[in-house]
């Protein structure tokens, strides 16, 4: 990703990331580690139509930055340098539920170092309700 000035965005929370290896596993097996749960929770995301969909964005994000880059393919060498050092990530992991443990998401850097300082716990829509008299 991080060569091609990609970053996955979005990747769901609960779901091992690309490159991650399961403890159980002598000889990891990729995709086919996820377990059931985790390969419904990535179709659910793929399948997403709200603003939490899986996705990859392209590199850079400032505005006009897309058109710029389909136009001449590339990304400033500072921010693919970025990437490739591990200083930015090439994968955003989902804000968790509301309901989780979890502060922030995951995210992975180009070196498969990952930290959880990534988007903010989602906010319990049952909380920001009004109530009516």
């Amino acid at each position: 990703l991080a060569s091609s000035e990609l970053v996955l965005v979005n990747w769901p929370e609960g779901v091992m990331f690309p490159g991650e290896e399961r403890a159980s596993r002598t000889m990891p097996k990729g995709i086919s580690d996820l377990t059931r749960a985790e390969c419904s929770k990535l179709l659910a995301a793929l399948n997403d139509t709200e603003d939490t969909w899986l996705h990859i964005r392209s590199v850079p994000r400032h505005k006009g930055a897309c058109m710029y880059h389909m136009i001449h393919n590339k990304a400033t060498n500072t921010e693919k340098a970025a990437l490739i050092s591990s200083e930015e990530p090439v994968i955003i992991g989902a804000a968790p539920p509301h309901d989780s443990n979890k502060i922030r998401g995951k995210r992975m850097f180009c070196n498969l170092k990952t930290d959880r300082l990534g988007p903010k716990r989602m906010v319990s829509k049952a909380a920001t309700r009004v109530k009516k008299k």
